[in-house]
C-alpha cells in the first residue's frame, strides 16, 4: 500500500472518549511546578534535547537526582506570554493548604535562559532574591495544551477551548505539550492543582466559574497533581461528596498498595477516609494520533470506602 494510500489515524482522544475512558489517576505527581512564559518557537528549541548546552544537560541531570531521591515530580509548562519578545517571566507553585501556593518572578534575562529559571526556582530557590518578585493576581488560571505540532489532537481540540475561555475573559494560557494528548482537550488548572480531560469550549468556561457540581465533570478530571495516582481516585470521590468547597481542604495522603488513607482538614474540621483504590479492566488505546501503537491505560474502582470520624 502506498503512503498516500494509507488510511489517515483517529486522533487518539476521539478514541479515548469513544472507549468511555476514565481519566482519573493519570495526573502527574508534582511536589512543586514551574511555569516558564516562552515565545512559542522557544518551545521547540526547549525540547530539542540533543541541542542542549551543557548548563542545560546539568539542571536536568540534577532534577532527575531530585526526583529519585524525593519519589515526587516536578511539573515544567511551558506557557506563552501575553506579548512576545519579553525578557524571562517564571512563575513557581509549591505545595500548600488547599493546593498550591504562587510566587511570580520577572528577571532581566532572554527567554533562552530558560534554564536558569528552572534552576533558580526548582533547585537553588535562594537565587531568587536577584529576580524581581511580581504581584501575583488571584484567581484561577487554566493552562490549556495548543501544541499541535507534537499531537494533532491538541491542536484540533486545545486551540477552540483557549479561544473561549479568553472570549469568556477568564485568564487562559496556550501551553506546550505536558502529557496526555488522548485527553485532549487537556488543561492544568492553577491553583487548584487539577488537571482536566477532554474538556470542550463550553465545558471549559463552566468548570472555571464553577457552574457544574463536580459530579458532573467527574469522568473529565484527571486528578489533583499533588497527589499519587491511586490517591488521586479517593480525592475525586471526595470532591464529589463535598463539592467544590474540598479544594480547600489541606490532605495528606499513605498509599499501602491498594489501600489508600487520605486525611484531611477543612473549615477547621479534621477527619480520615480509607478506601480500596483497586485495578478495574485496563483499556488498550494509542497513546499518540502520529502512531498506531497501543499503550495500556489504568482503569480503576474504588471499594471499602470508609469516611471515618471528624478528629
Amino acid at each position: 500500500m502506498s503512503a498516500a494510500s494509507t488510511p489517515r489515524l483517529a486522533l487518539c482522544s476521539d478514541v479515548s472518549r469513544a472507549a468511555g475512558e476514565d481519566p482519573i489517576g493519570t495526573a502527574p505527581h508534582w511536589r512543586d511546578l514551574t511555569v516558564l512564559e516562552l515565545d512559542v518557537p522557544v518551545w521547540d528549541s526547549l525540547r530539542q534535547v540533543d541541542r542542549w548546552t551543557p548548563e542545560q544537560k546539568e539542571v536536568f541531570e540534577q532534577l532527575r537526582e531530585r526526583v529519585e531521591a524525593s519519589g515526587a515530580g516536578f511539573g515544567l509548562l511551558m506557557t506563552a506570554p501575553a506579548e512576545r519578545g519579553g525578557p524571562l517571566r517564571v512563575r513557581h507553585l509549591m505545595r500548600g493548604p488547599g493546593g498550591l501556593t504562587r510566587r511570580d518572578y520577572l528577571s532581566d534575562l532572554p527567554q533562552t535562559e530558560w534554564a536558569r529559571g528552572l534552576r533558580d526556582t526548582l533547585l537553588e530557590p535562594g537565587n531568587l532574591r536577584e529576580w524581581e518578585e511580581q504581584p501575583v493576581t488571584p484567581g484561577p488560571d487554566l493552562h490549556v495544551c495548543t501544541h499541535g505540532t507534537v499531537d494533532a489532537a491538541c491542536g484540533r481540540y486545545g486551540v477552540p477551548v483557549f479561544q473561549a475561555l479568553r472570549a469568556a475573559g477568564l485568564r487562559a494560557w496556550r501551553t506546550a505539550h505536558f502529557g496526555g494528548h488522548r485527553f485532549a482537550a487537556t488543561a492544568v488548572e492553577l491553583p487548584s492543582g487539577l488537571m482536566w480531560a477532554h474538556l470542550t469550549p463550553e465545558l471549559a468556561v463552566r468548570v472555571v466559574r464553577r457552574e457544574v457540581h463536580p459530579a458532573e465533570v467527574a469522568r473529565n478530571l484527571r486528578g489533583f497533581v499533588g497527589l499519587p495516582p491511586r490517591a488521586q481516585v479517593l480525592d475525586r470521590e471526595m470532591l464529589v461528596r463535598h463539592g467544590w468547597e474540598w479544594l480547600d481542604a489541606e490532605r495528606t495522603v499513605e498509599v499501602d498498595g491498594t489501600r489508600v488513607t487520605l486525611r484531611y482538614r477543612l473549615n477547621g474540621i479534621s477527619g480520615v477516609v480509607r478506601a480500596d483504590v483497586e485495578d478495574a479492566p485496563a483499556l488498550e488505546l494509542p497513546g499518540s494520533s502520529h502512531s498506531p501503537k497501543l499503550t495500556t491505560a489504568a482503569q480503576y474502582r474504588v471499594t471499602n470506602f470508609s469516611d471515618g470520624a471528624p478528629l
